[in-house]
């Protein structure tokens, strides 16, 4: 990773309260080089350029930082090449994460960083949220579902709700037009028992974006 890059992870990081020490920027260094050596032949991602990695995945994840505890049980739903869940496992090390990726390559790939980083309590499952008997298996255990290119809002919720414990989160990465999905939820928010905790929104640095987090608590 270049150096300016380097620089920028870190600047950027410290808006979401996050800092870098060296192992991390290791890790995230490492992600780097198999994201650019695996993308073309699995075909992870359309994103190819560091600058790009680092804004539109890295930096994009890690807005969530603020907003998790340590020690949390965490999925990430359609996890793709493993955003948001692995970078807020870099900084967050004592999250127990599930990344949840039907793809089997994308899902092997995946296991793959997590044991090039040596990343404990965090594996790939090549599962979709759907599926009953995995719902069943995890059903009101999870702290927090981070969703960032699932679906909208109403579809998050649905699948989300049967992994929640009491208290539980979810936290829905989206584009700055949020007003007509959060509308459209609005029915199943209250049939599922979630209110709208809050609404984060950010930048992406080099004109990259406005962004939003939405925030919803299970509250029956």
């Amino acid at each position: 990773m270049r150096s300016e890059l380097k620089e920028l992870l870190k600047s950027e990081s410290a808006r979401y309260s996050v800092r870098l020490d060296a192992k991390a920027m290791a890790q995230f260094e490492r992600y780097m080089d198999l994201l650019q050596e695996y993308s073309q032949k699995l075909n992870l991602t359309g994103i190819e350029s560091e600058e790009g990695i680092v804004i539109k995945h890295f930096v994009d994840s890690l807005s969530a930082h603020q907003f998790l505890k340590n020690n949390w049980f965490v999925a990430d739903f359609g996890s793709g090449i493993g955003c948001p869940g692995i970078p807020l496992k870099i900084v967050k090390p004592g999250l127990k994460l599930i990344l949840l990726e039907s793809n089997q390559k994308k899902c092997a790939f995946i296991n793959l960083v997590v044991r090039n980083l040596k990343l404990t309590d965090a594996r790939a499952i090549a599962h979709r949220a759907e599926d009953r008997a995995f719902q069943k298996s995890l059903a009101g255990s999870l702290n927090a579902v981070l969703a960032r290119a699932l679906g909208k809002l109403d579809l998050i919720l649905k699948l989300s709700a049967p992994y929640l414990k009491m208290g539980g989160r979810v936290i829905a990465y989206k584009s700055a037009q949020i007003e007509d999905e959060l509308k459209q939820a609005e029915k199943i928010l209250a049939q599922l028992g979630f209110r709208q905790e809050r609404i984060f929104e950010y930048a992406l640095p080099s004109d990259a974006g406005l962004r939003k987090l939405v925030i919803l608590k299970k509250t029956n």
